[in-house]
């Protein structure tokens, strides 16, 4: 049996209208394309320490490193929060401008398997690492949001040897009633995915100017022509995966990168119909009775698109460290 902290909950009050990080004006970003064409965005807030550790962050559905900004300020706040470098990673087969899904991703895809697009993420990992002058030692951290923490399990549970982690970040997690067949869960995914985006605009004036550039709709439709198998065959996947399988599957290979010593966070608003707190709470005990050490956590008032508030992803963060520590 592991440790299994009791959840605590973040107030709304604190993440509903959030002041950019320190620090913000000096992270160091870059967008690169690597060998095996996948997008990494590369946020470093080292501030000239050559050394430093690493976080590597997975996509949500639909996102990417150039199609949708907001991808790129998450990674750039999770960097000036952490003092260090923050990987934004590609799902295989999403951003427009890169190569279409491979039929080997979409076979695993098909059977609820992330592990071959995790392994094709490991390889532009390592040149997003090498960009930066780091290692795989030098990666302490893997956080995942709604479809990226199935990602995630995928990308611990496929590590090289190299990589052991402070902390895993499961926020959001989509999909983990699995009672619900595949229209019900994507008709919750689609219902729930724009609920509040008024708010978030009214609440956050620092970030207003910047989120009114986004056009959401107009992108979504732009991959549902052009990439169309990007955005089916991941929730698809996502109804098939049992993401507590896979974690425990990554904590009991050889040489693993979790263990015992591993804070895992498991973050959902307490409003949220994609990720209910009850299925979060299933799986966190599941988790802990595995061995691991994990930390639940909640949002108040949060729903699924509260991760498109860059607010609530700056609290999430401040949040989500002081408790893991």
């Amino acid at each position: 049996m592991g440790e299994l902290f009791i959840a605590k909950t973040m107030p709304e009050k604190d993440w509903s209208q959030v002041s950019k990080p320190n620090g913000w004006g000096d992270v160091a970003c870059e967008r690169i394309i690597t060998d095996n064409n996948l997008g990494v965005y590369v946020a470093d807030a080292r501030q000239g320490d050559a050394n430093g550790k690493a976080t590597i962050i997975l996509p949500q559905w639909s996102d990417g490193t150039l199609h949708n900004p907001l991808s790129q300020e998450r990674a750039k706040a999770t960097a000036a929060i952490e003092g260090g470098v923050a990987l934004y990673v590609d799902n295989p087969g999403v951003e427009i401008d890169l190569p279409n899904m491979s039929e080997d991703i979409k076979q695993a895809l098909l059977s609820g398997d992330f592990k071959p697009g995790a392994i094709k993420q490991w390889d532009a990992i390592a040149q997003g690492l090498d960009y930066a002058g780091l290692d795989f030692d030098s990666v302490s951290r893997v956080l995942g949001a709604s479809l990226g923490a199935h990602v995630a399990s995928a990308i611990v549970r496929t590590a090289p040897e190299e990589v052991h982690l402070e902390r895993m970040d499961l926020w959001e997690t989509a999909g983990l009633d699995k009672e619900n067949n595949f229209l019900q869960f994507a008709a919750n995914f689609m219902m729930h995915g724009g609920d509040g985006y008024a708010d978030i605009l009214k609440n956050n004036p620092e970030w207003v100017a910047y989120l009114r550039k986004i056009n959401g709709a107009k992108e979504l439709a732009k991959i549902a022509i052009r990439r169309t198998a990007g955005l089916f065959y991941y929730p698809w996947a996502i109804n098939r995966h049992d993401i507590g399988n896979t974690i425990i599957e990554a904590k009991n290979r050889k040489n693993p990168a979790i263990d015992g010593d591993t804070a895992l966070t498991i973050l959902n608003g307490t409003e949220s119909k994609v990720s209910p707190s009850v299925f979060n709470d299933r799986l966190a005990l599941r988790l802990a009775e595995s061995g691991l050490r994990v930390v639940r956590l909640m949002s108040e008032g949060g729903v699924h698109a509260s991760q498109d508030n860059i607010g609530w992803w700056t609290e999430a963060e401040r949040y989500s460290e002081s408790e893991a520590a």
